[in-house]
């Protein structure tokens, strides 16, 4: 059948003469996304540069965008990505987000809330979130108390690494991913702006997979909210097994008609 299709194609391309039937105009041909482009249009748009719509497409906007930066830190304006181009906006990227701001001031300083969310530590000075809880921002911190440093960020999965000055006295070990029917128990701080306390709550693992079948995620029952993003997701031993990305909520109840009950999912470790 395949074949089928291919001879079928080829044979639309012999017959296709743009002077005999029809214009070249109704024929809409969409310029290929690259991952390597959506990657350095999302760095632009932290330093600040306008790059229009972040699809991974080349046009004009991104662009002139790309020949703004390599202007500004003094190399040759091509206007191309390239993996160099990816490193240096990686590198101006750390500088940004390691500016110095003393105690005094981060503390006292005003800033809009963006977004809230969870995290934890896995050692003595790396905290792991969700890459969606961050994203929007470009001050990050322990409520008032510390500005924390973006070390990796991984889009495809949702997470970010993030560095802390603060030792803390103990921390979590990662465990085994999670097995259907296991107790799991979830920790954060769920609509923190209004609650501004911790939550913990229990439930159970329902499926081994997420949305769409997605095989990093799984599905569990434990209620979680807003701001539970990030947060780690424990077994009866207290190992994290998953971390906390989202749930079936108010927009899947307007779509589906109905109401979603327990229906969390997961990042596996």
């Amino acid at each position: 059948k395949n074949f089928e299709l291919l001879d079928d194609r080829l044979k639309q391309l012999r017959n296709f003469n743009p002077r005999e039937g029809g214009s070249r105009k109704n024929t809409v041909i969409k310029p290929l996304a690259s991952e390597l482009v959506r990657s350095v249009q999302e760095l632009l748009s932290i330093l600040g540069y306008e790059t229009g719509k972040i699809d991974g497409i080349l046009g004009r906007i991104t662009i002139a965008a790309i020949k703004a930066f390599q202007k500004e830190i003094e190399v040759e304006t091509t206007g191309r990505p390239s993996e160099d181009l990816l490193m240096q906006l990686q590198a101006e990227v750390r500088k940004l987000n390691n500016k110095n701001a003393t105690p005094e001031e981060a503390v006292n300083a005003v800033l809009p809330i963006v977004s809230t969310g969870t995290g934890f530590y896995i050692n003595n000075n790396t905290i792991i979130s969700n890459y969606h809880v961050v994203n929007a921002c470009h001050y990050i911190s322990i409520g008032k108390e510390e500005r924390l440093v973006v070390n990796a960020i991984d889009q495809v999965n949702d997470i970010t690494v993030l560095e802390s000055k603060r030792n803390p006295d103990a921390f979590l070990r990662l465990s085994a991913n999670p097995k259907l029917g296991n107790n799991i128990f979830t920790a954060g701080y769920p609509y923190n702006d209004i609650l501004k306390n911790f939550n913990f709550t229990s439930g159970n693992v329902s499926s081994l997979m997420g949305p769409g079948s997605n095989i990093s995620e799984f599905q569990f029952t434990a209620p979680v909210q807003p701001g539970n993003s990030g947060g780690p997701i424990l077994n009866s031993k207290g190992g994290v097994v998953g971390i906390t990305v989202s749930g079936l909520g108010a927009k899947f109840a307007e779509l589906a008609d109905t109401l979603p009950q327990n229906i969390n999912f997961g990042i596996k470790v």
